[in-house]
């Protein structure tokens, strides 16, 4: 049967290959047992460090989503402060999901050809720094330049983080590495929590400008996350050493289920990133005089959906086990469309807490998936985890800046859409309910058998 010999560059070590331990897998003999074995107390150091080191990458990524849902949460305000307009309001929301989701794959390439891990700091710098600047920007294309490099830093941050969380994590939690995804990318959410919370409520009390007491926050996080993990190996235990040979038929069954996970994970991101757009133009409805409060209300709602999404993803890494994703993206996918679909009905005539609710349940169609592709991305491509990170985030994340065009496409006007009848919200919602149904039917469609193959190894 021909092979694909494919060298491995990733975070796991080649025993830990995705399942293909078997057949078809070739790896470096290990030296007898004993003849490298370290002291007990030394392998209960080391262990230390890895656990200090995977909450540190965990601890980074809390801190680096604080900063790019800076101009969703201020949109309203900004829009005030610099009269943008609508195409310029687009503009940004589409630049930001290709800004931050096309460098990812470069990052992450450059990583594992230099075995660095560089671009986390310099990312979460850069992220912090220019998003904590928006409040000096004297007119739209300065706003735009600070966005835009803002979100690059915040793209090439990702993968790097990712895959590290994955690799040291998968020896720190006894279920491997789909908790340790889940609980990373949860942390992210814990700050986008924050990031509304604190950004809104400083521009009520002190204004746009005041952002910038946030950087020593991200920069000192930076520091730090540079000073405890720069010197980690990204090609694992191996050091690059072991060659995983795989079936070519396999390699290609393999990357049609990663290219699947990825169409699936594109349509995710266009809801989710469509949310933060329509809960502007709802806040901004429902109290059209009064642009903080308005600003506070739709801060609100990103908050609620953002708890959703964090508390969704940690439950899905303890619940879901590895071979079972398909099924558990196809459940999890209708249960978001669901309450996609109901959350602006909710508002209207059931009452904000309800919105709340659901806003905070769409999540289970998106971010509650996440982490459980990311993992069985990296499983399927154990020779490039970070080109599989980035597909599962940024790379699926640049196709979300059509975003803003599908709002309008389903409110029959273009963003912002001032004076929306609240049918046509409630129809919009309805219609991202759909494309989360789609998202999940293409899960079921992936091939059964290497789902479950590569479900042997965590």
């Amino acid at each position: 049967m021909p092979t694909s010999k494919l060298e491995t560059r990733s975070a796991i070590p080649a025993s830990d290959a995705g399942g293909v331990g078997a057949p078809g897998v070739n790896v470096e003999p290990k030296p007898p047992v004993g003849a490298a074995e370290a002291p007990a107390a030394r392998g209960a150091e080391q262990g230390s460090v890895v656990r200090r080191q995977y909450w540190t990458v965990a601890g980074s990524h809390v801190v680096v989503d604080i900063y790019p849902i800076f101009f969703a949460s201020l949109q309203i305000a900004l829009a005030d402060h610099l009269k943008l307009t609508g195409w310029q309001i687009g503009v940004i929301y589409a630049t930001n999901q290709v800004l931050s989701g096309l460098p990812q794959a470069l990052a992450a390439w450059l990583s594992d050809r230099h075995d660095t891990r560089i671009a986390g700091p310099l990312g979460l710098t850069m992220s912090c720094v220019c998003s904590c600047l928006i409040g000096f920007a004297p007119n739209f294309w300065v706003l735009w330049l600070l966005l835009s490099v803002a979100m690059v830093g915040n793209g090439i941050y990702h993968p790097i983080a990712g895959a590290q969380a994955g690799q040291l994590g998968g020896s720190v939690f006894r279920t491997g590495r789909a908790l340790a995804v889940s609980i990373f990318f949860a942390a992210g959410m814990v700050g986008s929590v924050i990031g509304p919370i604190v950004s809104t409520r400083i521009n009520r009390a002190y204004g746009l400008e005041w952002l910038v007491v946030l950087i020593p926050l991200g920069l000192l996080t930076a520091f730090i996350l540079h000073r405890v993990t720069s010197h980690v190996s990204h090609r694992g235990a191996t050091g690059g050493g072991a060659v995983v040979t795989i079936p070519a038929d396999e390699a290609r069954i393999r990357w049609t289920a990663v290219w699947m996970l990825y169409a699936g994970n594109a349509l995710r991101f266009i809801v989710n990133t469509a949310m933060y757009v329509m809960f502007n133009i709802w806040a901004a409805r429902a109290i059209p005089n009064d642009v903080d409060a308005a600003t506070v209300l739709n801060g609100n709602l990103v908050v609620a959906m953002t708890i959703g999404m964090g508390v969704g993803a940690i439950a899905a890494g303890r619940i879901v086990r590895p071979g079972t994703e398909r099924r558990a993206i196809f459940v999890l996918s209708i249960a978001g469309a669901v309450f996609t679909a109901l959350t602006s009905y909710a508002g209207h005539h059931w009452g904000m807490w309800s919105m709340y609710v659901c806003a905070a349940l769409t999540s289970l169609g998106f971010s509650s998936i996440l982490p459980i592709t990311i993992g069985l991305a990296q499983r399927l491509l154990p020779h490039r985890t970070g080109l599989a990170s980035s597909l599962m985030m940024g790379g699926s994340w640049a196709v979300a800046a059509v975003a803003p065009l599908v709002v309008g496409l389903f409110l029959g006007k273009p963003v912002p859409a001032a004076q929306v009848p609240a049918d046509s919200l409630d129809l919009a919602f309805v219609g991202f309910g759909v494309m989360l149904l789609a998202a999940g039917a293409l899960a079921l469609a992936m091939p059964r058998g290497i789902i479950e193959k590569v479900g042997t190894r965590h």
